[in-house]
C-alpha cells in the first residue's frame, strides 16, 4: 500500500516508489490549475489589448466630431445669407429638415440596336461559301464520285483536324450524351490522409475511413517504437499525392525501455524525415499506461509537457488524450492496450481531428 502525498488517498503498487507519490488524480488537478494560470494570463492580455483599441476608437471619433463640427460651422453663415437674398427674405419660414429626390424620366425615343460586323460577316460567309462550291466542283470534274458517297472538305475557317461528313440518311451521328460532356473536363483529387502508429490504432481504420475510404489509410505497426515508423515512413508514403496528412501516434512503447533523451533523439530524427516531405504532419498525444508504476508515469508526463513545447517550435500540430483516457475501462485488463470501446473512442477522436484539419 502506497500513500499520496497529495490527497492522502492509498493505492496498491507493484513496487514501492523511490520518491515521494503522487496519484494519477493529483497530478491531472495539476494539469489543469496550469492550463487555468495560461488562460488567465491570456484573458489579462485580450482584456489590455481590447482596452486600448477601445481608447484608439473613442479618440478617433471625437476627432471626427470635431471636423464635422467646424465645417457645419464654416457652412452655417453661408447657407443663412443665400436664403435672406431670395424673393421671400422678409418672412419668416419653418423648414423641415428633408430630402429632394430626383425624378428621372425615361427618353422617349427606342434605342436602335444592331450588329455593325453583320455586313462583314456576311461578306465573309458569301466569299467562303463561293470558294468551298468552286472545289467542290472541281472534285466532281476530277472524280466520278456519287453524291451518296461520304465527301471531306477542309473548309478556309476550320482547321485541319475538322472534317465535314456528308449524313444522307438524317440520322445523328453522335453517339448518346456527348454533347452534354464538358469540353475541359479535369479530375481533382482529394487531399490524402495517412494515420501512423503502434498497435493503439488498432480497430481505428473503420471509423477513421469512413467518411473517404479511397482518400484515407490506417497503418499500424505492432510493437513499433519511433525508429521503426522512421525507417518505413517513406516506403508507406511511396504513392501520397499532394500536400497529404500524416497523423503519428507513437512514442508509448519506447518509454517502457528508453530513456527521455535517447527518446527525444529519436524524435529529432524523425523531424528531419518529415521535413524533407511536404505535408501537414499532426502528433497524436501519448496515452497513460493504468497500471505502470510510478517511475514510467512520470516520464510519459514528461514527453508529453516536451512534445508539446517541441511540436509548437518546429511547426508541426499535437493532440493530446491524457485527459480523456482516465477511465480505466477504455483499457484491457493488463492496461497495454485499449478495449473495444477505447478502440472506437480513440478511432472518433482522430477522425474529429482529420477533419477539422482538412477544413
Amino acid at each position: 500500500m502506497t500513500r499520496c502525498g497529495s490527497c492522502g488517498m492509498y493505492l496498491v503498487l507493484e513496487g514501492a516508489p523511490e520518491r515521494r507519490f503522487v496519484c494519477m488524480k493529483c497530478r491531472l488537478i495539476e494539469l489543469l490549475e496550469e492550463k487555468i494560470r495560461g488562460l488567465e494570463i491570456q484573458v489579462e492580455t485580450l482584456a489590455e489589448f481590447r482596452r486600448g483599441f477601445e481608447q484608439m476608437m473613442e479618440h478617433r471619433h471625437d476627432e471626427a466630431q470635431g471636423i464635422s463640427s467646424d465645417e457645419q460651422i464654416e457652412a452655417g453663415p453661408k447657407d443663412s445669407e443665400e436664403g435672406l437674398l431670395g424673393e421671400e427674405s422678409g418672412r419668416w419660414k419653418h423648414v423641415t429638415r428633408r430630402t429632394r429626390q430626383r425624378k428621372r424620366w425615361a427618353s422617349d425615343g427606342e434605342i436602335e440596336l444592331r450588329n455593325r460586323f453583320a455586313e462583314l460577316e456576311n461578306e465573309d460567309g458569301a466569299q467562303q461559301a463561293a470558294e468551298g462550291e468552286r472545289a467542290r466542283k472541281k472534285r466532281q470534274a476530277a472524280s466520278p464520285a456519287e453524291g451518296g458517297e461520304e465527301s471531306m472538305e477542309a473548309t478556309p475557317t476550320m482547321s485541319p483536324r475538322m472534317i465535314v461528313r456528308a449524313n444522307t440518311n438524317g440520322e445523328d451521328l453522335q453517339p448518346a450524351g456527348v454533347g452534354d460532356r464538358p469540353e475541359n473536363h479535369t479530375v481533382t483529387r482529394k487531399r490524402q490522409v495517412y494515420m501512423i502508429g503502434d498497435s493503439l490504432l488498432r480497430r481505428t481504420d473503420r471509423p477513421v475511413t469512413r467518411a473517404d475510404r479511397e482518400n484515407r489509410r490506417v497503418c499500424w505497426l505492432p510493437g513499433a517504437k519511433i525508429q521503426d515508423v522512421d525507417l518505413r515512413l517513406n516506403r508507406i508514403l511511396a504513392g501520397a499525392g499532394k500536400n497529404p496528412l500524416f497523423v503519428l501516434h507513437v512514442g508509448t512503447n519506447d518509454t517502457a525501455s528508453q530513456s527521455l533523451d535517447c527518446i527525444k533523439e529519436d524524435y529529432a530524427r524523425l523531424r528531419k524525415t518529415l521535413k524533407d516531405i511536404e505535408a501537414q504532419v499532426i502528433f497524436s498525444g501519448i496515452l497513460p499506461v493504468p497500471r505502470a508504476g510510478q517511475r514510467r508515469s512520470d516520464k510519459i508526463m514528461a514527453i508529453s509537457r516536451w512534445l508539446r513545447h517541441w511540436c509548437y517550435k518546429e511547426g508541426f500540430g499535437m493532440y493530446g488524450h491524457w485527459e480523456a483516457f482516465m477511465d480505466r475501462k477504455l483499457f484491457t485488463q493488463h492496461g497495454l492496450h485499449l478495449s473495444k470501446e477505447g478502440n472506437r473512442f480513440l478511432g472518433w477522436r482522430l477522425t474529429d481531428l482529420i477533419k477539422r484539419a482538412l477544413n
